[in-house]
């Protein structure tokens, strides 16, 4: 092999020639764009759906009234099936929200956290698995003060207002008619398209069934 600064240098410039141009930042930005306004969300509601709050306070879904300051606010504008699980929730009202990767469902369990610490209340986060409990609990430890975990390997701050724990935590105390949950306002599922088998489908209902009205 020829290892000449001259061979060497042909060699670079035959592999820079062969890489595709870089794209200026502005261009980018515009694919982006483009791209974000061809993704279409859709709302569903069930059949016969009545708000359960006078929609003269509150609003309507698709043009919700908001009294007083908002739980959270956002440096980005709220896509429109963000804005109507918002104003559910601030008629506390429960939400389904199923959207691809990084469509902004994140957004929509911050703002209930937000509306717990507002309020005074508390509010439990689940998810399926212990290392997803874990990350979830680190994320939202940047963005709230007082959060806590319970994976049943690790407990963190159990008095917190916002409890981070795997949906078999929540089982237990639901069965053990734990005293937390009588200040708990809201529950967050996260990543239940994980309950796909026969058996974690029943787990998921009986956690659901087991709920407190309130």
């Amino acid at each position: 092999m020829d290892g000449s600064p001259t061979s060497l240098k042909r060699k670079q410039t035959e592999v820079n020639s062969e890489a595709k141009p870089e794209i200026p930042v502005e261009e980018s930005v515009r694919k982006r764009q483009n791209i974000a306004r061809t993704c279409v969300h859709e709302v569903a509601v069930p059949t016969g759906y009545a708000s359960n709050k006078d929609e003269l306070i509150h609003g309507t879904l698709s043009d919700p009234i908001y009294n007083g300051e908002r739980a959270k606010t956002y440096p980005f504008k709220l896509d429109p099936f963000q804005e109507i699980s918002v104003a559910c929730l601030e008629r506390n009202e429960s939400i389904l929200v199923s959207a691809h990767t990084s469509a902004g469902k994140t957004a929509v369990a911050e703002y209930a956290i937000a509306m717990a610490f507002r309020d005074k209340q508390r509010v439990i986060y689940t998810s399926p698995l212990k290392a997803l409990s874990n990350q979830k609990y680190r994320e939202l430890s940047q963005e709230f003060s007082d959060v806590g975990l319970m994976t049943g390997d690790v407990t963190l701050s159990p008095n917190a207002s916002c409890l981070v724990m795997t949906t078999e935590i929540l089982r237990g105390m639901l069965y053990r008619g734990s005293e937390v949950l009588k200040e708990v306002a809201w529950v967050i599922f996260d990543e239940i398209h994980y309950m796909k088998d026969r058996e974690r489908v029943l787990f998921g209902k009986k956690v659901l069934f087991f709920l407190p009205r309130h």
